[in-house]
């Protein structure tokens, strides 16, 4: 028994060293579990781009867009054909009318023309706010099949691949979420329309 006793101490002091370093260890997990754990999630990639033009309701709100631009644009084509045509008429008068009657004619159109290019300015500037604002309404009608695609696939988050340098072509969902787009479109064709 007495033989035994330096055994027991010398294997006394590393048990107590492996002891002291698992409470030590359990109070660091006990501490770090108030955070909560995050698993990786894939994230997944699309053009964004693409799925505007290329989606048949993407194209159905473009073509909206694009009928309103070509009507503007026979508007300020009409208009300046028409100041085209009147100022050559007041050109003819010039020798007919004293240099007063003249200024004041010249000046009245001048102004009506400075006028009218500020309105179709305007026109121009009000129809590059409804594309941009119909881009916007896009994404919101596209973001719940999207969402869809996120739950399908488990995924974090969803890029837009402009702001991606490299990835996983596996990734990319665009292909089927305009396939997604295009079959909603197909059931519901007044989607594209804005609500009054």
């Amino acid at each position: 028994m007495i033989a035994t006793a330096p055994v027991y101490k010398n294997l006394q002091k590393p048990f107590l060293t492996l002891l002291a370093f698992l409470v030590l260890a359990s109070s660091q997990s006990f501490a770090q579990s108030d955070y909560p754990t995050v698993f990786p999630l894939p994230i997944l990639v699309l053009d964004q781009e693409a799925l505007f033009s290329d989606s048949k309701l993407g194209q159905a709100i473009l073509f909206v867009g694009a009928e309103r631009r070509t009507v503007l644009l026979q508007e300020s084509r009409e208009i300046s054909d028409a100041f085209e045509l009147e100022e050559f008429q007041l050109t003819q008068k010039r020798s007919e009318i004293s240099i007063e009657e003249f200024r004041v004619l010249s000046d009245d159109f001048d102004a009506r023309v400075q006028a009218t290019r500020e309105s179709q300015l305007t026109k121009d500037v009000e129809l590059q706010q409804y594309i941009d604002g119909q881009s916007h309404r896009f994404l919101v009608l596209a973001a719940p099949y999207l969402s869809n695609l996120m739950l399908k696939y488990q995924a974090s988050a969803i890029v837009d691949q402009r702001s991606v340098l490299l990835f996983d072509r596996k990734m990319d969902i665009t292909r089927e979420a305009i396939e997604l787009l295009d079959l909603a479109f197909e059931e519901s064709p007044d989607m594209a329309r804005e609500e009054e």
